[in-house]
Parts: structure tokens; sequence; C-alpha cells
């Protein structure tokens, strides 16, 4: 299925804008500054951010680290221009990183190594790329200590982490989504033929996944076609997690799975690093209130499952 989605992943891209406002003032505060902002989605601690400061001195210097290294995303994520069907998170300057990369919800998810892409791709052979075990330790502690900032709490303590939470929950949301109640929520049409303000469809950029976001009126993947909208959300973290994420708010055994609302309103809005993508209504359109009735529906077998699985996950791989 994979290889699918990189076979066609050029096809019916024609308009669609893959580069992002990285290191141009436009991008800025309105003061000519260099920079995209706080991002769309902004640690609370602000300047004060441990996390911000372990990402630009630990992490940054990882996945931008020069073509013959093996650990560098530049090559392919470069903010400005991404090659090809990728996400472009890695900014150009350092300045400019910590932004950009939190405003990808398909590379830091919640912030844990079982939903975060910046690990879960890699750990997959992703493009060949691999970590050293300290560059493990440092994107693994940067996320931590995210985790830690953006909770308002101390490191979890007892039976279970953080990442181990996300793990357990992200398994059983696979595992309870029903083909059933995808389509009585009509998601693939609703997705598939959502327009931005300019009425262009969504799909017409990102039915086949276009930069980690997928939106298409096909409801399942058929072997040798095109990837469909319900096999990809229930299958792949990568595109589950702009939909759906893991909150751990109230700690990780009160974790569940959230609409990703801070992904939508970002991208809506044109938000820097996302200047260049079109905006349209987050919170009153058809593909939301499709999203609601499918959440809705989800969550009701999660809670009649309890602490139990509704069925086998299929995420591949699935997050342990």
């Amino acid at each position: 299925m994979r290889a699918v989605l990189i076979a066609i992943a050029s096809v019916g891209l024609v308009g669609c804008v893959g580069s992002l406002d990285s290191g141009n003032g436009g991008a800025g505060g309105g003061d000519g500054s260099n920079t995209v902002g706080p991002g769309t989605n902004p640690n609370p601690v602000g300047s004060a951010s441990m996390a911000e400061q372990m990402f630009e001195t630990n992490v940054y210097p990882i996945i931008k680290s020069g073509a013959s290294s093996a650990s560098d995303c530049s090559q392919c994520h470069d903010a400005k221009a991404p090659e090809g069907n990728t996400v472009g998170f890695v900014a150009e300057d350092v300045a400019d990183a910590y932004a950009t990369i939190t405003s990808f919800q398909q590379v830091v998810g919640n912030f844990t190594p079982a939903e975060a892409g910046i690990l879960t791709q890699v750990a997959n052979s992703h493009s060949g790329r691999v970590y050293s075990a300290d560059d493990i330790t440092n994107i693994t502690n940067w996320l931590a200590e995210e985790v830690t900032e953006r909770s308002g709490a101390g490191m979890t303590t007892g039976p279970e982490t953080d990442d181990q939470a996300t793990a357990r929950v992200l398994n059983q949301w696979s595992g309870c989504m029903t083909l059933t109640d995808f389509n009585t929520a009509k998601m693939a049409t609703a997705w598939g033929n959502m327009t931005d303000n300019n009425n262009s469809k969504c799909s017409s950029c990102h039915v086949n996944g276009y930069m980690g976001f997928i939106a298409t009126p096909i409801v399942t993947t058929v072997d040798g076609g095109s990837p469909g909208l319900f096999t990809e959300l229930q299958t792949s973290v990568t595109y589950m997690t702009p939909y759906f994420t893991v909150d751990l708010s109230g700690g990780p055994s009160a974790a569940k799975v959230v609409i990703n609302t801070t992904a939508f309103m970002g991208v809506s809005q044109a938000q820097p690093p996302h200047v260049d993508h079109d905006e349209f209504n987050a919170t009153n359109n058809q593909g939301m209130t499709a999203l609601q009735t499918f959440y809705t529906a989800t969550m009701a077998h999660v809670t009649a499952a309890g602490s139990g699985a509704c069925s086998p996950s299929l995420l591949a791989p699935p997050p342990t």
C-alpha cells in the first residue's frame, strides 16, 4: 500500500503549493523579522521553553546535518522546497526551525515516540534514514520535555508512561473504527468534495496523501489502485494523526483520542508556516461535520470496550 502511495503521489497535484514561507519576513508578525512566528502549535511556556532549547541544540543538528549524513532530513523535507509528496518541516535557519517542525502534526503528533513521525518514520526505514543511539535519545528527551511543558505537569510516574498510553489508545482506536460508521458519517464524500474559500476541492491536492494529509472520495484502498480514506486512517499513524491525536492532559491513565483541532485551525487560517495554503472554515464545514459524526460513533465503541479492544489494531507498524 505504501508503494502505491509513492507511485501515484505526483498525480493530480497541478496548482498545489508545496513550499512554505520559512525565512521570509512576510511570515512573521508583521515586523519584518525573518521568522515564522510562534507557528501553529506554539509551546505554552513561550520563550522560557526548555523544550525549544533542547530541539534547537540537540535535535535540529540531527535532522539538518548535510546530504552525507544518514540522519539528515533536509534534503527531502526542506521547508521552502519539499521534494515530491513530502512534508517540509526542516527550516533553513535555526531561528525558524522550532516553530516550523511543531506546526506539522504528522511530524510531532502529540509529542510522544508512539505518535511522532520524526521517530516512527525512521524506525520504519523511511528513505534509508538512520538515527544513532544518541540521536534517538536526544529526540526522545526533547519529545518528553514537550509533553511535560504542554501538559503543565511533571514527568509521569506509575504503571504506564505517556508513550505507552499513546500507543495503547491509538491501537484501540484503530481497532474500533468500522467501515459502517465511516460510511454512515459520509466521510469520503464529505472530505473528497470539501472546498476551500477559493472553491478548490481539498482532494485536488490531497487525494493521494500530499504533504502528509489525505482527502479523497475513495473509501478503501485496492491493490494497484489509489489509496482510500478509511484504509489510511485505520492503518497509518501518519494519515490518522492530522485527523485524530491523543490527549495526555489528564495523564496516561486518562489518555484519549480527540479530533485534532489544532492542526485544522492552523492550516485553515494560513498561519505561518502554512501561509501558502488556501484558507477554509475549519469549524463549520461538511468535512468537520462528518468527522465529528465518525468520531462520536468510534468513541462509543471505545467506551463500550472499556480497557479491552474492539478488534486487533491495523496500524502498520502498530506503535508499541
